[in-house]
């Protein structure tokens, strides 16, 4: 879609922008999104109980559960 433009005693035609109105979130999906976040947390925080052998176990350092637990909850 475009848009006619007056400009310097010419018309031209530029692309339209389209502006959505927000999205709107509903209240289930906003507890799911904190329920995953306190999910992050609480997993982040159990790596760094492990034992050694155990991260071992699952192909992970010592280095890489503190760098995960590291992250903040709201980070992949």
């Amino acid at each position: 879609m475009t848009t006619l433009v007056a400009g310097r005693g010419n018309l031209r035609l530029v692309p339209a922008i389209r502006v959505s109105p927000p999205r709107r979130r509903s209240a289930v999906s906003v507890i799911q999104q904190l329920e995953l976040w306190a999910d992050r947390r609480r997993e982040r925080r159990a790596l760094l109980a492990c034992s050694d052998g155990l991260l071992k176990d699952v192909g992970l350092s010592r280095a890489d559960a503190v760098r995960e637990a590291g992250k903040p909850f709201w980070v992949e």
